[in-house]
């Protein structure tokens, strides 16, 4: 159930003090004998807080001298590609990462207008350099994603332009958490002040990425049906970059909260309370939502612009939804041969049902965007999308455009969607379900002990016993993904009429239940509820 304050205008009171969250970043030292304040890297970064000190200066110069220590055994050679958000902690991180990278000899590619660069232009700028130059480029790329006001983070893209991998990023956190040991007394670091003009390149990050999307989006057909397009720009790294769009193409979008406000005080409460910028929160975007009847379409990213939010007539629309509909639309209008879909373990499985239908191989991979980086690097697949609203896709040649998350262009092709179908997407994946089936999808977190997120992690499909979930025969067990049989930290298990993945939280005491039904709403609450049980049982102390 929703928290009261879901959905309303954030409360003065509740804003964050920006000079106070900095004040901590810089002043505050981690405990080096507290597991929980030192580095760790998630799905692809590491992201805490200054005022729990998991987020600090020492952190974040940690991090950059064991990038710049393994950089070369990663293949980079040539200059990082900094890129940062709008969360208050971003702009001091960006400070240390420069001064660090000086440090270090190593040549830093920053803004040319000083603004903020978004995820997927990162992404970007690494593929253009690495496809002209010898010397391969990296970037870091300071965000937290959609995470609340006072977090920060920081990622490491190696020369791929994509997540690091687990390999990378877990030499990475422990070279790191080596320099933090002695507080980063050996870290190479230049002042700000001091840092030399040539040890900066100063990019057009907006120009060149803006300029291009010409050849990954149908952009001559959203101009000539002209579509009435609101954007929520969310106050994140991109809302520069949908105001160039606009007036680059000559587009009739009409761009709301654009300036930064590392308050976002104009944001909504999410679904337990929470000023978080998750654009694929119907409660986050719930102002755009109530501005809908007066708009063909609505489209918003998070802060760093990995992920994508689109709303229709009939409200939000859910990510699994709009990934099985932009895959339809991409694979009918490009042409791609010998393309496969990329999909998680929790996305959909009506994309392995009109693939099927197609004859179009699909690649399920773990959760994390990390696997789809190299399956779109050399154009394996057309499209890698994740339930949690990140994807990305080729240019319409069928070459790399980006290999980390993309909400610019997932958005742009919501809108090249409804120009050339004359259906948005909502209405596209409808029509596709009265051929491949309407399921049900949700998801529930359940509380468990630190030992027992362990145990889940460990499971084996023969440590199953049951044969039947919610009455219906299980047809498949596994803990591994069908792409490389690579570990899900988790369980799968599937019925004729559902499935449903359980993994453990990588920062809380609960482990989480994906779940998909093809038996209605009351189907999918007996579903999650019965693989609750199922899963307690297997893990319980």
């Amino acid at each position: 159930m929703a928290h009261t304050l879901a959905g309303t205008p954030v409360r003065e009171e509740d804003l964050i003090e920006v000079q106070v969250l900095v004040d901590a970043y810089y002043n505050e030292a981690p405990d080096v004998t507290d597991d929980n304040q030192k580095v760790s890297f998630g799905t692809s970064g590491h992201r805490g807080k200054s005022m729990d000190k998991t987020f600090t200066d020492l952190h974040v110069a940690a991090i950059t001298q064991a990038i710049c220590d393994g950089r070369s055994k990663f293949g980079a050679t040539g200059p990082v590609f900094v890129g940062q958000d709008t969360h208050a902690l971003s702009q001091p991180a960006l400070l240390t990462v420069l001064e660090v990278l000086a440090g270090n000899g190593i040549v830093a590619a920053v803004d040319s207008e000083m603004g903020f660069v978004p995820t997927p232009s990162v992404s970007r700028a690494i593929i253009r350099y690495n496809e002209t130059y010898d010397d391969k480029a990296d970037g870091i790329i300071i965000t937290p994603s959609h995470n609340p006001p006072d977090n920060g983070g920081i990622k490491y893209n190696p020369v791929n332009g994509g997540p690091a991998d687990t390999m990378v990023t877990k030499w990475i956190e422990t070279k790191a958490n080596e320099y933090l040991r002695n507080y980063c007394e050996d870290v190479k670091r230049i002042s700000v002040d001091n840092i030399e003009p040539d040890a900066q390149l100063p990019y057009d990050y907006k120009k060149l990425y803006v300029e291009e999307l010409s050849s990954v989006i149908n952009m001559e057909a959203i101009q000539l049906a002209n579509p009435n397009v609101l954007v929520n720009a969310l106050g994140g790294s991109g809302g520069a970059y949908w105001n160039a769009i606009r007036d680059y193409y000559n587009l009739n979008l009409t761009v709301i909260n654009s300036e930064y406000d590392p308050t976002f005080s104009f944001m909504t409460y999410d679904h337990d309370g929470v000023v978080r910028m998750d654009c694929s929160s119907q409660y986050a975007m719930a102002d755009v939502i109530k501005q809908i009847g007066e708009y063909d379409l609505a489209v918003g990213n998070d802060p760093d612009y990995d992920r994508y939010g689109v709303v229709t007539g009939d409200g939000l629309l859910q990510a699994n939804h709009y990934m099985l509909a932009a895959a339809s639309y991409l694979f009918t209008t490009r042409g791609w041969s010998q393309k496969g879909i990329g999909k998680t373990a929790v996305v959909t499985h009506l994309v392995d049902r009109w693939a099927e239908d197609k004859q179009i191989p699909v690649y399920e991979v773990p959760v994390g965007f990390k696997y789809f980086a190299s399956l779109l690097f050399d154009g394996t697949i057309g499209i890698g999308g994740e339930e949690s609203a990140g994807a990305s896709f080729l240019k319409k040649d069928g070459t790399v455009w980006t290999t980390d998350k993309d909400g610019i262009i997932m958005a742009l092709l919501a809108m090249e969607i409804l120009a050339v179908t004359g259906k948005n997407p909502s209405q596209l994946y409808e029509s596709l379900t009265e051929t491949y089936g309407k399921p049900v999808f949700g998801r529930i977190d359940a509380a468990c002990s630190k030992e027992a997120k362990q145990k889940l992690k460990k499971l084996q499909p023969e440590d199953i016993t049951v044969e039947t979930l919610d009455g219906d025969a299980i047809i498949n067990i596994r803990t591994t993904s069908l792409y490389k049989d690579m570990p899900i930290d988790g369980l799968r298990v599937q019925t004729e009429q559902g499935w449903f993945v359980a993994r453990p939280s990588g920062t809380e005491d609960l482990y989480k239940i994906y779940g998909e039904s093809y038996k209605g709403e009351k189907g999918l609450v007996a579903l999650l509820s019965a693989g609750e049980e199922l899963v307690s049982s297997v893990i319980k102390e």
